[in-house]
């Protein structure tokens, strides 16, 4: 399908962060389990249940703008489900499994707030109603708040050493 407008930029974009939310309930849990320290599951199992009120923001947003909550896929989300299948689980350092666990987890917020950023910018640009602007934003700032504790993580890591 080709674009040709801002509304299907916008309808598309929004498709993929749908789909990245859904798939981002089974990488928390997946990278909850893998986390070899009580610290790094915690990060993870407690951003379970903001992933989930994102996902009802989201929904909220097909329903306003009338339309059926669809998710399209991303070879990027796809590429870091890989990444996460093929080598996290290799790294039998628990150092390093949570340095890696991290990492992912970091690479998964970024990808979330460039959609987002994305979002909100061509949701302003098409006027588009004040609580799909409103949800995006919150859904942003959420993705900011665990990329900022998963980065602390990091920073305390570097102090500890």
């Amino acid at each position: 399908m080709s674009i040709t407008s801002k509304r299907e930029l916008f309808d598309r974009e929004l498709q993929k962060l749908y789909h990245a939310e859904i798939e981002i309930l089974d990488l928390h849990s997946d990278l909850t389990a893998a986390a070899a320290s009580d610290e790094v599951r915690a990060i993870f199992g407690g951003h379970e249940g903001d992933t989930v009120d994102q996902i009802d923001r989201i929904e909220a947003i097909f329903a306003t703008l009338d339309m059926e909550p669809c998710e399209q896929g991303s070879p990027i989300m796809e590429g870091l489900l890989a990444e996460k299948d093929q080598f996290v689980l290799d790294v039998e350092d628990d150092d390093l499994r949570d340095l890696d666990v991290i990492s992912i987890g970091m690479i998964n917020e970024r990808l979330e707030i460039t959609l987002l950023d994305r979002l909100i910018l061509l949701a302003d640009e098409l006027g588009l109603p004040k609580s799909t602007m409103s949800n995006l934003e919150e859904n942003r700032a959420e993705a900011q708040i665990a990329l900022e504790k998963m980065q602390q993580f990091l920073d305390n890591r570097r102090i500890d050493r």
